[in-house]
Parts: structure tokens; sequence; C-alpha cells
């Protein structure tokens, strides 16, 4: 049996994830996050980096990881 696709995509969603947040409480700040901060203001510029790179992502492993648990059970 091989892997089913949708783990794989849930896996790689918990890795940006995961990057996402290690460059965003890291000690300097990500080139993008700094240029989001500077167009948008520091909460707004914050807010939409960490919805784009962190809840996203997040979503689609959540997504994904349901899906191909659905999918390998087999009743």
């Amino acid at each position: 049996m091989g892997v089913d696709l949708d783990l794989v995509k849930a896996v790689f969603a918990l890795y940006v994830v995961v990057v996402s947040l290690l460059r965003l409480m890291a000690d300097n700040e990500y080139f993008r996050l700094t240029a989001m901060i500077k167009v948008w203001g520091r909460s707004r510029g914050l807010l939409i980096h960490f919805l784009s790179n962190v809840i996203l992502p997040m979503l689609f492993a959540i997504y994904f990881l349901c899906r191909g648990i659905a999918g390998s059970v087999s009743f």
C-alpha cells in the first residue's frame, strides 16, 4: 500500500507552519515581515504575516490530514 498523497500534503503544510513560527519568533526579523510592517504598520503587518504564513498552512494541514486519514481507513 502506498503513501496517501493527502498525508504528504499535510506533512508539508505542517512543515511550513513550523518554519514560519520559528521565523516569527526569532530575534532578528525575516525580511518579508519587515517589509509588511513598513507597508501596513506593526499590528496589521504582523497579523497579515501570521494569517498568511501560519494560519492558512495550518488549515491546509488539518484539511489534508483529515482527508488522508479518512482515505486510508476502510470500513
